[in-house]
């Protein structure tokens, strides 16, 4: 350590730059997962656009995407006013809603 860094004392002992540097380390992995998440409810969006009517289940198996991602992703989705579930719980499937094509 130089005569001008100082310590941070919350940093365990670490110099600013060395706190700094790992904070923009996970400041670009954040931005790499925010990316995939959009692509991957891009994919979502264009297969339920493509395939009416679809069930989880069924996009799992077509996206290769376990049915938890799904489900978090088709919520984005749905508080966007994108897709909408018609239909009763067992036979229903996932709509791309009107004036969305």
């Amino acid at each position: 350590m130089t005569a001008g860094e100082k310590r941070n004392d919350k940093g365990g002992g670490r110099r600013r730059s060395e706190v700094l540097e790992s904070f923009m380390h996970v400041e670009g992995v954040n931005e790499g997962v925010s990316e995939g998440v959009n692509e991957g409810v891009s994919r979502l969006y264009q297969a339920v656009k493509h395939n009416p009517g679809i069930r989880l289940p069924e996009l799992s198996t077509r996206l290769n995407v376990p049915v938890k991602t799904l489900e978090r992703w088709v919520k984005q989705l749905r508080s966007e006013k994108k897709v909408v579930f018609r239909g009763a719980a067992k036979t229903g499937g996932y709509y791309v809603v009107d004036g969305e094509r």
